[in-house]
């Protein structure tokens, strides 16, 4: 990828978060405290790939810990005017289909909405995500590729961590990420993000 694909890229992702929070309407309040850590299940007989995988999309998600399974998922990509589209609504989860997919080298970067419409949002408990949860992200090509949850970071949207989260990985990683913080009522918006940071612990089919 060249540096000006990349910087793009960047430019491109950030407006992504920004347009989570202007359309996020409630605060998601306080959460539930968690002890322990939650880990994904593989099924019986199934398989071990190797990572890294040869690309392809992911079509479904499950987080155990807060909950979150989805059969479908949705591809952000840019609408007509060329401005990033977002989930619309508060149960859908995306993918950043310009970035990594998921069990290739690199981030593969999933947003939802913290809220939607009075509405509780698909990543609305991201922020009780802790070190050593699994996820598991499902492919079109029948591969499932489980991640570990390395660190849970609260960022401001003002100096959010672009290349931490968006730049090159020596292997397969994964970010998910909402909005959080304070919700200013002037803008809208909410002023900072969740971001869950992890790597792949492996794959199977």
């Amino acid at each position: 990828m060249t540096e000006t694909k990349r910087s793009n890229l960047l430019v491109w992702a950030v407006a992504l978060l920004v347009a989570l929070g202007v359309l996020a309407v409630i605060s998601s309040g306080p959460g539930s405290a968690r002890t322990g850590t939650t880990t994904a299940s593989v099924p019986a007989g199934a398989q071990s790939e190797s990572l890294p995988l040869a690309a392809s999309a992911p079509v479904g998600l499950e987080i155990p810990a807060i909950g979150v399974t989805r059969d479908s998922i949705m591809k952000l990509g840019f609408n007509e005017d060329l401005s990033l589209q977002v989930p619309p609504d508060a149960a859908t989860v995306g993918w950043f289909a310009k970035g990594s997919a998921p069990g290739t080298d690199g981030p593969a970067v999933f947003a939802s909405h913290v809220n939607y419409g009075g509405q509780k949002g698909g990543f609305a408990d991201l922020k009780e995500m802790k070190a050593g949860d699994e996820v598991v992200v499902h492919r079109a090509d029948r591969t499932s590729v489980t991640f570990v949850v390395d660190r849970v970071e609260e960022a401001s949207k003002q100096a959010f961590p672009t290349a931490t989260v968006y730049g090159p990985t020596a292997g397969p990683e994964i970010r998910l990420i909402t909005c959080g913080g304070d919700f200013d009522g002037a803008t809208r918006n909410y002023e900072d993000n969740i971001i869950v940071y992890g790597h792949a612990k492996g794959a199977y089919r």
